[in-house]
């Protein structure tokens, strides 16, 4: 038997009202957007060590160390941090 669909109970989906996102899920949305854009941010001192060493040590470019000061800061607050920032330095160093 062949079903009409004028016939369903369902009404068309043009006239369905949108589901707002739920209040959790936008929460681990944005959580997740922030742990990768850190992610990133300590991960991006690595091609850039020089340009950074230079800005803070020499006469390079400032901007670039004040970019980096709160990753230098939190380095030395946090020891674990600090020693991972190093051993991940290194490698683009050599």
């Amino acid at each position: 038997m062949r079903v009409n669909p004028s016939d369903s109970q369902t009404p068309p989906i043009s006239t369905l009202a949108p589901v707002p996102p739920r209040p959790r899920s936008r929460f681990w949305s944005i959580t997740l957007q922030l742990v990768i854009t850190w992610v990133v941010y300590v991960l991006s001192i690595g091609p850039l060590y020089w340009q950074w060493f230079q800005g803070k040590y020499v006469s390079g470019p400032t901007i670039v160390a004040a970019f980096y000061e709160p990753l230098w800061l939190l380095c030395g607050w946090i020891p674990p941090l600090g020693r991972f920032v190093n051993w991940y330095v290194r490698f683009w160093i050599l």
